[in-house]
């Protein structure tokens, strides 16, 4: 990293403060509290999983909640609620397909879920691989930043048209598709979102270097 310093250091910005408190609501309304909570809590209630994602969807929430008071202040901590909120979401999308799985479509054996996160799994670890590559070696992303530039909020904008249309498709199938049809679409679109928000994740790494070189900086 040291060879590609100041392109480093360049690509680390902080977001507009501007730009936090809505896209903060977008995303936890949305993404967690429509999309995650409501299937989480609904039929077939199985309380297990309820356990397992209701805390962390709730500390989202308060942290969420934070932001939207004081954005300013926080502008720095944003980029960290990011990456945290891409990882619960991300893995509370893949444990969401279990539930469709296990208790719509009824699948008694334990191969889905291992080969559902192991596929997960060697996603994510290849999405990081190939980001932290590009600071090592930009020579393959000269001409990107100009355009990430000019389109700032396009990830979320993204997404959240990913979802709607997703959820849309899926509701609109109940009218004429059986119950097993709409589980399988769910599991789909879920387990799509679930690798979308890989990129959200990545903000974990971008507030640990953006945090250190503002201490090297304050030193």
């Amino acid at each position: 990293m040291s060879d590609n310093r100041a392109s480093f250091e360049k690509s680390m910005k902080m977001y507009p403060v501007n730009s936090i408190r809505s896209n903060v609501i977008i995303l936890v309304s949305l993404l967690l509290d429509l999309f995650l909570v409501i299937p989480l809590v609904g039929n077939p209630y199985i309380a297990v999983y309820v356990y397992v994602l209701l805390p962390p969807i709730v500390m989202i929430n308060i942290w969420a909640l934070v932001l939207v008071i004081m954005p300013r202040k926080l502008q720095l901590n944003y980029i960290l609620f990011r990456g945290v909120f891409g990882l619960v979401c991300s893995i509370g999308f893949m444990i969401m397909t279990q539930k469709f799985a296990y208790g719509i479509l009824g699948l008694d054996t334990s191969w889905y879920f291992i080969g559902s996160f192991a596929l997960y799994g060697v996603a994510l670890y290849y999405f990081i691989k190939y980001n932290l590559t590009k600071f090592k070696d930009p020579s393959n992303h000269k001409k990107k930043p100009k355009f990430k530039e000019k389109n700032k909020r396009a990830p979320v904008v993204t997404i959240t048209t990913f979802t709607g249309a997703g959820y849309l498709i899926a509701n609109v199938s109940l009218g004429f598709a059986t119950q097993q049809l709409v589980a399988t679409v769910l599991i789909s679109v879920y387990s799509m979102l679930a690798c979308v928000l890989f990129h959200f994740i990545m903000d974990i790494h971008h507030y640990y270097w953006l945090h250190k070189l503002r201490n090297q900086t304050t030193d």
